[in-house]
């Protein structure tokens, strides 16, 4: 069977993997996997995983209209490419953002094949429930959107329970949504050992030390504010501190938030690669997830999660030290 998977923002070895991860799984059981993204360049994998890219230009740090226009120049490139392809079986398009299940739905039409839509995010839920989308007509358009994308997928992949009762309660049947919930690959985690990378200058600061970390996003849903004031008003415990990994649009607020208030208990570090991160997880002595005060955000499924249990660094851990 030959799969056209589209992913806008597939990643190998940086950032939420679920894509590769699947892609690679399919590829084992005999096959062939096309991604259409806009990230990277185009190339085969050691796997064998046929990777296009549109070259769309994409990051956190964009501001909402620019991040709209790389929605559509994805939308268009990714349909382009998904014309070339020939004697596709399956359409499997996951989001965000919405407009990728728009791009499947639209090849699974021309070409008569069956199309899954994989639901990352609930749009326009999301948007809506905190106040990105206000506009009433760009509202009544995405939400007819999406009930046009759930009506023609031969199945609903939902990445939550509570994300499957979401799409139910709009008329879906319950049993056209599967829920896949993000995984992490603990025999592979298994193999990676505690390694602090050696460009980086932070034992000192991470010696005697209990280290609460979060590897990922930075951006305004992630709640880390949060996470940065819990930090500011344990100033006086200096043995308890906080690392953040990663990129996003609100990585420069924070750190101008460590720098004015202080904060020798609070390190900020750049993006690196998923294993390095990994390894220096390990090195750490508890996890921390956090998302902005949104019922709607407690629903989703977070990749990092997952991997934070794997690593080990989530469980057996005495919550009580950190008040010691």
């Amino acid at each position: 069977m030959k799969i056209l998977y589209i992913h806008q923002h597939f990643q190998k070895e940086k950032g939420a993997t679920r894509s590769y991860e699947f892609s690679k799984y399919f590829l084992k059981q005999g096959h062939n996997v096309t991604l259409i993204t806009g990230t990277g360049t185009s190339e085969t994998t050691a796997e064998g995983l046929e990777v296009i890219s549109t070259a769309t230009k994409y990051n956190q740090k964009m501001s909402k209209w620019r991040r709209i226009q790389a929605f559509g120049q994805f939308m268009t490139g990714s349909f382009k490419q998904g014309m070339k392809q020939k004697s596709i079986d399956v359409i499997y398009a996951t989001s965000t953002p919405i407009t990728v299940g728009l791009v499947g739905l639209a090849l699974s039409k021309i070409k008569r094949v069956p199309f899954v839509f994989e639901v990352r995010d609930v749009w326009p839920d999301i948007p809506v429930e905190l106040g990105y989308l206000k506009n009433r007509f760009l509202i009544g358009m995405l939400s007819y959107l999406e009930k046009q994308l759930y009506k023609h997928a031969a199945y609903i992949v939902a990445l939550s329970p509570a994300m499957k009762e979401n799409i139910v309660a709009k008329g879906v049947s319950s049993e056209k949504v599967h829920v896949v919930e993000n995984l992490a690959n603990n025999e592979a985690m298994d193999r990676i050992t505690a390694k602090i990378p050696t460009y980086l200058d932070v034992e000192s600061w991470m010696k005697n030390r209990f280290v609460v970390v979060h590897p990922g996003t930075m951006g305004e849903v992630n709640g880390l504010k949060h996470l940065v004031n819990v930090a500011s008003a344990m100033k006086d415990k200096s043995h308890i501190g906080f690392l953040l990994i990663g990129e996003g649009s609100e990585k420069a607020a924070l750190q101008q938030q460590v720098a004015e208030q202080g904060l020798e208990n609070v390190l900020v570090l750049d993006e690196m690669p998923k294993k390095e991160v990994q390894s220096f997880v390990k090195c750490c002595d508890l996890g921390a997830m956090t998302v902005k005060d949104a019922r709607i955000l407690w629903d989703n499924s977070a990749n990092k999660f997952f991997r934070l249990f794997s690593s080990g660094v989530t469980s057996d851990i005495e919550l009580s030290r950190l008040a010691a």
